[in-house]
């Protein structure tokens, strides 16, 4: 692959782990109104999903007309047990986990998933691990750690739940990054996140109809102002635009790579957890802060290592 692709594959995942982390902030916000987990989630899903369905149509709609090779049905199955994996699973960790930490200590947490990636990435796929990659991935996680310290003293006896949590959806999305590779170059990155998402929303709104049976809730719970305006901006900037970046950053440039990139989530959630959230912000921040801008500023040089 040229390397203008490869930049362009850098400059997607660092989109995507950008629009990605602010999902944090907007969780906290709604949150803090009284919008539970769950409801978080439906309405996440549920306004994405016009759109994978509609662009999984077109995609496959051009394959037949073209008379290229349909992916098999295990094909699909893996992509569909993979977004259960990631946007069921892993988001109902990391919302769930956001209920005892901070918007920043939840990314702070969420974001070991790269050098978990990484490594796995080496051990089953075989991608280069350079030693600039990985001083790249030192100096950000060295970041990573100094903020985690300093929020760490500052969070309730909840914090190791809330911790625990958001760590299982890391390590969990790390497997869901690796795997994902090997069935995105089967059907494209397209129909698999389409495939992915659908799957993903039809698990989220099991999980809220037998919810609402067990506790004879009315649906008319889900329906609160801030649940939709959350659900708006949760679906539209932190979920369908970024999934089909990530997607295509992974195809175009690996797994450990977009990992990598993905460093930079911390640094936005910081900013809009200060701005927004009023969270604290010092020296042990701005350090952090520090060490991840010069780890992902060396990644675009890690396929010359």
């Amino acid at each position: 692959m040229s390397h203008h692709q490869q930049r362009i594959g850098l400059i997607l995942a660092l989109s995507s782990a950008a629009l990605f982390s602010l999902k944090g902030v907007v969780v906290k916000l709604a949150l803090t109104q009284g919008v539970n987990v769950e409801t978080l989630m439906l309405w996440r899903m549920a306004m994405s999903l016009p759109v994978y369905v509609v662009v999984g149509g077109l995609v496959l709609r051009r394959a037949y007309a073209t008379a290229s090779a349909s992916p098999s049905r295990a094909t699909f199955a893996a992509a569909a047990g993979l977004g259960v994996l990631s946007y069921y699973v892993c988001t109902w960790l990391d919302f769930t986990g956001m209920r005892f930490i901070s918007a920043q200590l939840e990314r702070m947490v969420l974001f070991t998933y790269p050098i978990l990636t990484a490594g796995l990435s080496w051990l089953l796929l075989g991608e280069r691990f350079t030693r600039r990659h990985a001083l790249a991935l030192i100096l950000s996680y060295a970041g990573i750690i100094l903020v985690f310290r300093a929020e760490a003293q500052s969070v309730g006896p909840d914090a190791a739940w809330g911790i625990g949590l958001v760590f299982s959806a890391a390590l969990l999305f790390a497997f869901y990054v690796i795997f994902a590779k090997v069935t995105i170059r089967r059907m494209g990155p397209k129909l698999f996140t389409c495939v992915a998402m659908i799957a993903a929303t039809l698990a989220i709104v099991t999980h809220n109809v037998v919810r609402l049976k067990l506790s004879e809730a009315s649906w008319l719970t889900v329906f609160s102002l801030p649940a939709v305006t959350a659900g708006i901006f949760l679906a539209a900037v932190c979920t369908v635009l970024p999934s089909f970046m990530l997607s295509e950053a992974i195809d175009r440039i690996g797994a450990g790579r977009t990992s990598a990139a993905g460093n930079v989530g911390p640094v936005v959630t910081t900013i809009a957890a200060v701005t927004i959230l009023g969270e604290p912000f010092g020296l042990s921040q701005a350090g952090g802060l520090a060490l991840i801008l010069l780890g992902v500023g060396m990644l675009g040089k890690v396929s010359n290592a």
